[in-house]
């Protein structure tokens, strides 16, 4: 009797490990009935042929020690560091965020797990340039059926295809936003880039934040119901691919829309902007732009920022220097938290690091009252263009206008008349923090933290 309990025991010690180690795999979404079957091992999918991968790969192990390490090295790197850790937050709130993080830590988690506690760290910090990198943005696009539709996410509302939401799989819409926002960043805590964020990768958050379902069930407000089923964004990605900055004239209005700040061509600020307006693709095109538009002599004229989170500072103040007929600074001061870095080691991009904590760095920064500037001559007057546009300007904004498209309301804004127009603007007109970056990899998640070194005051 000892003997058959003995082996029984030893038959079912075996199956769970059997249990523990079986594999799934799937096919690389071909949008084929193949898309939602799993097989028991590898090769190639008998429907279409693609090479079959182990589901779920991103489900790396980490023990609650690992990932306690890994958010004491975050903390300790953004309270170092960070230029504006505390604008929007106490040190005792943020003391307390990291407590109740730790006390949330289960003993065997993940790396998604860990994610999400690092996000819901930097989400307090308030700052839309401080990001931790999401681990299996690839794998998850690559293994999953995501949630096939980019909403609209308006007012703090859900809309598909024209229609609010009442429910998702069972989550109200009011669940689903505040979930997905609590480990959202964003300037000052804004909700409208919050916001904007989440539309932008909806499937990516929706799955990795709230429901791994590949089969949706939607309520809508006006009680119509729908199942749909997920989709690949394999190889097509979530984001939209950026469009051309474009002229239009209408009558007498002229139309400048600006996509993107982003030009790997031009530099910053205060950079020689001349230059730059014959040597940069986009500080050319808007130097071209607006010399025609001052000798068509047209009243009225519409810079469209709207979708435009920034890019490089050099053509937006080429923009600015003939929309503004006075010398006028971009920033009034650019603060640095600290030329120490206790936690370099783990800081992949050092040279960085190395210039900060140089006898070079001194010469460009000065230390008042235990705080870091920049000296006043990072900081030039840019001079006026010798052609100046003296008519009518409006500025279209939305969720998505964000940091150099900010410089550009706030510094418009503070030096002439012009007309806001659109929804609620998604960075801060004040103050953000950009600049510098510093690249730090947690040691044992691996994960990639994006961190800026520098605030910019208007």
């Amino acid at each position: 009797m000892i003997k058959k309990i003995i082996l029984f025991s030893l038959i079912f010690i075996c199956f769970l490990g059997y249990m523990q180690e079986k594999k799934e795999f799937v096919c690389v979404p071909c949008n084929l009935s193949c898309d939602l079957e799993t097989f028991s091992k590898g090769g190639s999918c008998a429907t279409c042929g693609m090479k079959l991968l182990q589901k779920g790969s991103y489900n790396k192990k980490l023990s609650k020690e690992e990932i306690v390490e890994d958010l004491n090295i975050l903390t300790s790197t953004l309270k170092n560091n960070h230029p504006g850790i505390y604008d929007y937050q106490s040190e005792k709130d943020y003391e307390k965020t990291n407590s109740n993080l730790i006390e949330s830590i289960e003993s065997d988690s993940n790396v998604l797990e860990a994610y999400k506690i690092f996000s819901q760290n930097i989400s307090v910090v308030g700052d839309a340039h401080t990001y931790v990198m999401h681990p299996y943005y690839d794998n998850i696009l690559q293994e999953e059926l995501l949630f096939p539709v980019i909403p609209e996410i308006n007012n703090n509302e859900i809309w598909i295809n024209g229609k609010r939401i009442k429910s998702m799989n069972g989550n109200s819409e009011d669940e689903i936003l505040k979930q997905l926002q609590k480990y959202s960043n964003s300037d000052a805590n804004k909700l409208s880039y919050k916001n904007a964020f989440i539309e932008m990768e909806f499937p990516l958050r929706f799955f990795t934040f709230m429901d791994k379902s590949s089969v949706f069930n939607i309520i809508f407000i006006d009680g119509e119901t729908k199942n749909i089923r997920g989709k690949s964004f394999f190889n097509k990605g979530l984001r939209p691919k950026k469009s051309s900055p474009s002229l239009l004239f209408n009558n007498d209005t002229a139309v400048i829309k600006i996509p993107s700040w982003e030009d790997e061509s031009a530099s910053s600020f205060n950079n020689d902007l001349a230059k730059m307006s014959k040597n940069s693709k986009l500080g050319k095109f808007l130097s071209d732009a607006m010399k025609n538009v001052i000798h068509r002599n047209v009243n009225n004229l519409v810079i469209d920022l709207t979708g435009n989170k920034g890019g490089k500072s050099g053509p937006a103040a080429i923009l600015l220097s003939y929309l503004i007929n006075k010398p006028f600074k971009y920033y009034s001061e650019i603060k640095i938290a600290s030329d120490k870095f206790p936690t370099k080691q783990y800081i992949s991009n050092k040279e960085l690091v190395n210039f900060y904590e140089s006898d070079d760095s001194k010469k460009l920064i000065n230390k008042v009252n235990e705080e870091y500037f920049f000296k006043e001559n990072l900081l030039p007057e840019i001079q006026p263009n010798a052609e100046y546009y003296s008519g009518n300007i409006e500025l279209l904004v939305d969720k998505y206008t964000l940091s150099v498209s900010t410089d550009v309301v706030s510094i418009l804004q503070n030096n002439r008349e012009i007309k806001i127009t659109g929804k609620e603007i998604g960075g801060s007109l004040y103050h953000y923090c950009a600049g510098n970056y510093i690249n730090l990899i947690l040691p044992n998640s691996k994960m990639e933290v994006n961190i800026p070194l520098q605030r910019l005051k208007y």
